[in-house]
């Protein structure tokens, strides 16, 4: 064998992965960029919506929903969070159960990301062109709709995006540097838009526009680069090669084996605790910025940069913290600190610039905020990781790949939660209050969303990490 031909095969066992593929460097890259991409589209629906449907006092906006609160907690808005989320629930085990199965010659995953992508990034955009009038019926008919066929979607693409995870990365240390790579690459993409979305609307606003044309152009431009973010992993991935067993289960059988895997049941309903009040963090930060701050979008997005250290901090030594003390434990922590940085801000007192506590409010909020990023990073890569081992337990006791049913039903559980989340963000804001002369809804989304995360830290206990390792040791499915 001369030196070319060394070369040659040295290089193509550097590329060959356990996958049966030929996933690259390159490809991987390409793979991950999807994550930032489908977690725009929710930004735009959760964070940009609700400000938009329900804006802060001095905004510019109208109130486009009825406040209105019946059944005890629910606004409009809250409702048709609701009832998009109950439509979105249903359809995650389905699209999941039907990729697990499916024989596409573009790949069982693949075929599922290119249905899912025009809709799932162009439909977002419609919300902000609503066709009735500000709180009347029509308009609120027009909300619920969009947001249902988005979920829709959002699931047909993200379901099976995320079960090509663990047949991309075998091992857990895989996935680990898989989910680091991602969060590595989408992270910095996904803060930069936390900041760059706000930042946008005062930049627009400033070449002269009103307010609700300033955030539809922002929202445009979003789901264009959403789109070129998410057509990647479709170019890079080609499933159809990989060495993975269809599942052979009927609907019922496939949905009663995987929520009899008890390990899973426990990382659920700890994830769904969690994710209800880490999912009020996001949206809240214009409502501090303008409500507690007394500051307009753009400081709001100066103040999304104050979580950039932290996470880069965090993307550089989650894996040393993994090796030294667990997934698991790691997990813990991060939620344990999500938490602690949250419940202060029901402390604080509003402030206007330069006068009376307006430096303590600055200090309190930069510092809970740049702490607050060292946690996103851990929950940015652990959960994937997580489910990854439950994944491998499974197909370790059925012999075949069923990841995107456990995604699908982990989707069915959580899409309630984000709904019920807005639900609950909608109900403080509408009757509590949203303006500095009635801050107390604004104040409150602190403590009840840091709560629901320590509960969710709290539930997390109970998975048995090791006994699920050492079972799929046991099986053989483990090379860590």
């Amino acid at each position: 064998m001369n030196n070319i031909d060394r070369q040659q095969l040295s290089e193509q066992q550097s590329e060959k992965r356990e996958d049966g593929g030929l996933l690259t460097f390159r490809q991987r890259l390409l793979f991950v960029m999807g994550f930032p991409g489908w977690v725009i589209t929710g930004s735009i629906v959760s964070s940009i919506g609700i400000y938009f449907y329900l804006p802060p006092e001095g905004a510019g906006l109208q109130v486009l929903v009825s406040e209105e609160i019946f059944l005890g907690v629910l606004t409009a808005y809250g409702l048709a969070r609701l009832i998009g989320g109950i439509v979105d629930s249903l359809a995650d085990p389905l699209v999941g159960h039907y990729s697990d199965r499916s024989r596409s010659r573009w790949g069982r995953r693949r075929i599922f990301l290119i249905v899912g992508i025009v809709p799932m990034v162009f439909i977002p955009a419609a919300l902000f062109f609503p066709p009735g009038e500000p709180q009347s019926f029509d308009t609120f008919l027009f909300l619920t709709i969009a947001l249902a066929m988005y979920y829709i979607f959002f699931t047909v693409y993200v379901a099976p995006y995320l079960a090509l995870i663990p047949e991309i990365a075998k091992t857990e240390k895989d996935r680990v540097e898989l989910s680091r790579l991602r969060s590595m690459v989408g992270g910095p993409i996904i803060m930069a838009y936390g900041v760059l979305w706000l930042a946008g609307i005062d930049f627009f606003k400033g070449q002269g526009m009103d307010a609700t044309s300033a955030i539809q152009w922002v929202v445009i431009l979003s789901c264009v680069f959403s789109f070129i973010c998410c057509i990647c992993p479709i170019l890079a991935v080609d499933d159809s090669k990989f060495e993975s067993v269809p599942s052979e289960l009927d609907m019922r059988s496939a949905l009663l084996t995987t929520m009899s895997n008890r390990p899973f049941m426990i990382y659920l309903f700890a994830q769904i605790v969690f994710v209800m009040g880490s999912s009020m963090s996001g949206p809240a930060i214009p409502y501090i910025a303008r409500v507690i701050l007394g500051r307009d979008e753009g400081f709001a997005a100066k103040l999304g940069l104050a979580m950039l250290p932290g996470i880069l901090i965090g993307f550089a030594v989650i894996h040393l913290v993994v090796a030294k003390i667990g997934t698991k434990r790691s997990l813990i922590l991060t939620i344990f600190i999500l938490g602690i940085t949250m419940i202060p801000y029901g402390l604080l007192t509003p402030s206007t610039p330069g006068g009376p506590g307006d430096m303590l409010n600055l200090i309190v909020i930069v510092g809970l905020t740049a702490i607050k990023g060292l946690a996103i990073a851990g929950i940015m890569i652990l959960p994937t990781v997580i489910l990854g081992q439950l994944i491998d337990l499974d197909e370790a006791n059925t012999g075949a790949n069923r990841a995107a049913m456990y995604y699908g039903v982990q989707g069915l559980f959580t899409k309630w939660v984000y709904a019920a989340s807005a639900a609950i963000l909608s109900f403080l804001l509408s009757a509590y209050g949203r303006s500095a002369a009635e801050p107390l809804g604004v104040l409150l989304i602190g403590p009840v969303a840091g709560g629901l995360c320590l509960g969710g830290a709290i539930l997390y206990l109970f998975y048995p990490e090791k006994a699920v390792r050492y079972r799929v040791d046991q099986l053989g499915r483990s090379e860590v």
